[in-house]
């Protein structure tokens, strides 16, 4: 399994993992858009806030968000840093050629605000339910079933492959095997990048056949029937009176 999962939560008792999915994810798909098209800092941080009080809600360990927010923080960081010099406008600071704009600092945060704001909100979609329960939910909602399916087994065979990557990585590594620049290198690394393509194809043959001798004609079963509750309509209306108070700000 791979260091994070971020299913490893989902069976939490939380108000958030108890809100019916279909509800969770139209109300939160629509926070996410008001906030990415937010077009002020200000509006930005309201989506912040509104973010972090869900995460608080969701009762997720907070160094399990920790983790998950590390790499898209280190992904939008640059913008940060480089906006300020880059973008014509007000001058805040000046050294040589170096300028430091107004405009320029206002976008980055904007970027960067909006970023984790969204990045948060997505955490609570992964996190607060199983994959397949919010596969299911979007079949619901009616998205195709081969593509459902498609989303279903790929995300499955991620962790897989990483299972299989890491099995191959420490087996190498025994062999007195080290990543160098060399063409030597590069070549036992292409031939192994082969094998795993090679066992994936295998598997996938392996489990397909698994499959139809169970019965598999092309439809998943779909578990247990969704119910929708007043509280969940409440909780759906709320999010989305926030979505709307961002726009209004």
């Amino acid at each position: 399994m791979s260091s994070f999962d971020p299913e490893r939560y989902s069976g939490i008792n939380s108000p958030l993992h108890r809100w019916d999915t279909r509800i969770k994810l139209i109300s939160l798909f629509v926070l996410i858009v008001s906030i990415v098209i937010a077009g002020e800092v200000s509006q930005a941080l309201a989506g912040l806030i509104v973010a972090i009080l869900l995460v608080l809600i969701s009762r997720l360990p907070f160094h399990h968000v920790l983790r998950f927010m590390k790499w898209p923080f280190i992904f939008l960081l640059p913008l940060l840093v480089i906006l300020p010099f880059t973008v014509e406008g007000q001058t805040l600071f000046s050294y040589h050629s170096l300028t430091l704009s107004l405009q320029g600092l206002q976008l980055g945060l904007l970027f960067m605000v909006r970023g984790i704001a969204a990045t948060l909100l997505a955490l609570i979609i992964a996190g607060t339910a199983p994959f397949n329960v919010n596969i299911n939910a979007l079949k619901s909602l009616g998205m195709p079933g081969p593509l459902t399916q498609i989303f279903l087994f790929a995300y499955r065979y991620i962790f897989l492959l990483n299972e299989d990557l890491q099995t191959m990585r420490r087996s190498l590594t025994s062999k007195g095997f080290e990543i160098r620049s060399s063409a030597k290198s590069t070549r036992i690394m292409a031939m192994a990048v082969a094998m795993l393509l090679i066992r994936s194809y295998e598997r996938s043959e392996d489990v397909f056949n698994a499959m139809l001798s169970r019965g598999y004609q092309g439809i998943l079963p779909t578990g247990r029937k969704m119910m929708i509750e007043g509280s969940d309509l409440f909780k759906g209306f709320s999010v989305l009176a926030a979505a709307l108070f961002i726009q209004l700000i």
